[in-house]
């Protein structure tokens, strides 16, 4: 399940991204929702934020370490359905948003919520942030069908 969310967010935000590219002139606007969203392109070279600005290679080496890591813990923990939808879409956003740096040497972010004034961001920031939002409440789930050790357990 990990590596299809991975794929499908992969894919999706490619598609929108190329979209955004291709329809939107950079610096410019469309209304989605009045004073509340809209798609504003802007070609992001930094971090969340536009923290680090052209640090591209600190970035891909960021998403290379991410994408290590969860084929890592997948390979040896084997996690539940909700630690895989979790790691999936961190997965997913990270190669998106690596793809871009890569390619394009920028990100292509392009969501702007007006009514709060919010960084602008895309549909790979969204995934890595609700990944690893996921990835924190399964963190506090306790384990189904596990043994909690005893001091006879220890003992014998």
């Amino acid at each position: 399940m990990l590596y299809i969310v991975a794929a499908l967010i992969y894919v999706l935000d490619q598609l929108v991204k190329w979209l955004i590219r291709a329809n939107l002139p950079v610096f410019h606007a469309v209304t989605i929702i009045p004073d509340v969203v809209e798609f504003l392109h802007i070609q992001n070279t930094g971090g969340a934020f536009s923290i680090f600005p052209n640090q591209i290679w600190l970035f891909v080496l960021v998403a290379v370490f991410v994408v290590v890591a969860v084929v890592v813990i997948e390979r040896k923990y084997r996690p539940g359905k909700l630690a895989q939808v979790g790691l999936g879409l961190l997965l997913g956003g990270a190669v998106g948003n690596m793809t871009d740096r890569i390619i394009h040497h920028s990100v292509t972010d392009y969501v702007y919520f007006s009514i709060v004034h919010f960084a602008i961001f895309n549909l790979a920031d969204a995934a890595i942030d609700v990944g690893v939002l996921l990835l924190l409440i399964n963190s506090f789930r306790s384990p189904k069908n596990t043994k909690t050790e005893t001091k006879e357990d220890v003992e014998s």
